[in-house]
């Protein structure tokens, strides 16, 4: 009908076939070699490829235009969608399994053969979102982790939030870097991240962006053992109300917890609950649907980061 407004995909076809005709024209620049009397003589048509000069001005300018931020805002929200209807798919298979997962951060730690030791013991599984030095310095006890089938993800190089979120492609270059630390120590090439302090608020839209063109899944967590905070048995009962809430819910339970000498103290407790209850502890994979913090306007540049505590 003559009054219906254009759909999206009207919208970005449009918006190309402009773009391109903006591009063509404004580069049919002369600046080109005269011709000379003999080439003239020759063909008073001719015209020299030389004489064509394209300029990226016209793309630049639409890039930085309301349309082409509308619809990357629209391609982003798709996404959102899209990952969002997975996660409940997902969901919907770990709540009929009675599923939990355990993730700790920032290791290998020293204490993480006593860690391993415990999930042993237990007959438990976690993910491991480990950072690249950290990594070489425990080659051993990382090949241990991955020989008893849990999962291995990446957490950077830094754990500085002015490094990590000083640039766009900081993010990025932090974890391609861990991946490769990681390949090389158990061959394992992992695409699953988790930023420092969580996504929210410093990995802008941009960074997000970037990280999912390289194939990356960002991991963050619906439950918070506080453990980085707390330092002793009661980061233990927080996490295992947070379990009961979750699981009241209809929600399966990804929990953070850092694999340090402190939480590992006070672990027992907490699988043991975890064994009462009758939770199956499952592995993060690739193919995963990945829990994130969607940004929903609350993401920005970082300013004046606080690094008060180690998530």
């Amino acid at each position: 009908m003559r009054g219906r407004k254009l759909n999206f995909k009207g919208k970005v076809v449009l918006a190309l076939l402009f773009a391109l005709i903006v591009v063509v024209l404004a580069g049919l620049v002369g600046k080109g070699e005269k011709m000379s009397a003999k080439d003239k003589g020759k063909d008073a048509h001719a015209v020299s490829l030389r004489t064509l000069s394209f300029s990226p001005a016209p793309m630049t300018a639409f890039a930085g235009s309301s349309l082409y931020k509308s619809m990357i805002g629209q391609q982003r929200q798709k996404k959102e969608a899209e990952r969002q209807k997975e996660v409940a798919k997902q969901n919907e298979k770990d709540l009929k399994e009675n599923a939990i997962y355990l993730t700790f951060d920032d290791g290998p730690s020293s204490a993480a053969n006593q860690l391993l030791d415990l999930l042993e013991a237990y007959q438990m599984k976690a993910t491991f979102f480990m950072l690249g030095p950290r990594i070489k310095e425990h080659p051993a006890v990382v090949k241990r982790m991955y020989k008893n089938g849990n999962g291995l993800a990446l957490h950077g190089i830094t754990h500085k939030a002015r490094a990590i979120y000083s640039s766009t492609s900081a993010p990025l270059n932090e974890m391609a870097e861990d991946q490769r630390i990681l390949e090389n120590v158990t061959g394992v090439k992992s695409y699953m991240v988790r930023l420092p302090y969580g996504s929210i608020p410093y990995l802008t839209d941009e960074m997000r962006d970037l990280l999912d063109k390289n194939g990356f899944h960002i991991w963050d967590w619906n439950v918070d053992s506080s453990d980085w905070e707390l330092k002793d048995a009661r980061y233990v009962q927080y996490t295992i109300q947070q379990i009961r809430q979750k699981k009241q819910a209809g929600e399966t339970p990804v929990i953070l917890l850092h694999d340090k000498p402190e939480t590992v103290k006070y672990l027992p407790k907490l699988l043991k609950f975890i064994k009462k209850q009758g939770y199956k502890t499952k592995v993060l994979t690739n193919e995963t649907p990945a829990v994130t913090f969607p940004c929903g306007g609350r993401c920005h540049p970082i300013r004046h980061p606080v690094e008060t505590g180690r998530r």
